[in-house]
């Protein structure tokens, strides 16, 4: 049926239709109208505006963001927050369903007037698709030339841009639909918009099956567009190495630690996941990753973001990245990650292993774990540990000494 579902997909969006899309649980869990960029009419704006009623925005491969220069407006800020400090107070590093925010520029068509019109926004979304298909073919200077000679910026509709991996470290709508107008042999740009209900929150996946069903309209789930991509062997997939140069090199160097495309190497044989805080690394860490390592040949490890160890009623002693470095300095230890803030399995999904190590002391239940995982369509063996024979504390243990005794 997947199959059948994609096909139905690729040929609206070949023939300039709409496709839905819903992102997945645990993530925004929204309903997004996907279209073409390059077919936008003004008809298709009002549909977004009515039917759909969240932001109208514009999804950008990677590479079109490479030849026009488009930067990330989560980069910008800290740079500009110099002069303008207010930007430092506002920047996005709590964003709960992510670890990112892909918004760029926003920009209007130099023809529009307000910018905000159905006709104005159709103009603007239509005509930057139409660059975006031909901006490859140029050079960087002739792209950005005729940019600048048909945009202007700030303008009604802003653009997000897909993450350099596509469907690797990131599965937003933006990722998700330039993986779509890619496997259909277009431009990679699309217009989306976020469909909402009446109560104040997104319109439910069942209400908006129902929608598509009545119009039409092919309806698809994130995982089947992550499926086909994965399969997919495209020029474009095999090709295309993003550009990281200027200041964009050090802003990527800073997000390492949390960038899954920048720690996680290359899979080799079987490969062993082990989870944990890692907080006041002690020899009983040692002892479970050493053994965790001893069941395949490469292990990776994912550390608990802090807002995770805060939701279970600690403070972390140590901050998150500190906490990945120390992890990944251990010599059993191939690549270690921050893990997601929402979404359990999403990180499972991220490292595809073949073994999960549980701790002798994680409070998992294997049984509960294991129809959850099946759940999800996540095939994978998991393994509880022992604890190392000997005086071994665990970090609950030490940090009862610091609190209540004052030693170590």
């Amino acid at each position: 049926m997947d199959d059948l579902e994609i096909g139905a997909a690729l040929d609206a969006y070949r023939e300039g239709r709409f496709v839905i899309v819903y992102d997945a649980d645990g993530r925004e869990e929204e309903c997004d109208l996907f279209l073409p960029a390059e077919s936008c009419a003004p008809e298709h704006i009002r549909t977004m505006r009515k039917d759909g009623g969240g932001l109208i925005f514009l999804m950008v491969r990677p590479d079109i963001r490479d030849r026009l220069g488009l930067p990330f407006l989560q980069e910008m800020f800290p740079r500009m927050s110099r002069d303008h400090p207010v930007l430092k107070a506002l920047i996005s590093d709590d964003i709960p369903y992510d670890n990112r925010s892909s918004f760029s520029l926003s920009i209007n068509h130099r023809r529009t007037f307000t910018g905000i019109t159905d006709n104005d926004r159709a103009l603007t979304v239509r005509s930057f698709g139409e660059l975006a298909g031909k901006a490859l073919e140029m050079s960087e200077a002739e792209a950005l030339s005729d940019f600048g000679e048909y945009f202007r910026s700030p303008g009604h509709v802003p653009i997000c841009i897909g993450s350099d991996h596509i469907l690797e470290n990131r599965f937003g709508h933006t990722e998700l639909s330039c993986a779509l107008s890619t496997m259909a042999g277009l431009s990679g740009v699309s217009v989306g918009c976020e469909m909402m209900g009446d109560d104040g929150n997104a319109m439910p996946k069942d209400r908006v099956k129902e929608y598509a069903r009545e119009r039409g309209i092919p309806f698809l789930e994130g995982r089947q567009i992550i499926q086909a991509w994965k399969g997919w062997d495209g020029e474009w997939k095999n090709t295309y190495v993003p550009e990281v140069h200027g200041d964009r090199k050090a802003a990527f160097s800073e997000e390492a630690a949390v960038d899954r495309s920048v720690t996680l190497p290359k899979k080799r044989g079987k490969r062993v996941m082990a989870s944990g805080v890692f907080d006041l690394m002690h020899p009983g860490h040692l002892s479970f990753l050493e053994q965790a390592k001893a069941l395949g040949d490469q292990l990776v490890v994912v550390v608990a973001r802090d807002s995770t160890v805060r939701s279970l009623k600690r403070h972390p002693i140590m901050n998150e990245r500190s906490r990945r470095e120390m992890v990944a300095s251990i010599k059993w230890v191939d690549a270690a990650v921050l893990g997601y803030e929402t979404g359990r399995y999403r990180i499972v999904r991220e490292i595809e292993p073949d073994i999960i190590a549980l701790g002798y002391d994680q409070q998992q239940d294997e049984d509960t774990l294991r129809r959850e995982l099946a759940r999800e369509g996540i095939d994978v063996e998991l393994v509880r540990l022992d604890k190392r024979a000997g005086d071994i504390e665990a970090t609950s243990e030490l940090l009862h000494k610091i609190r209540k005794e004052g030693r170590c």
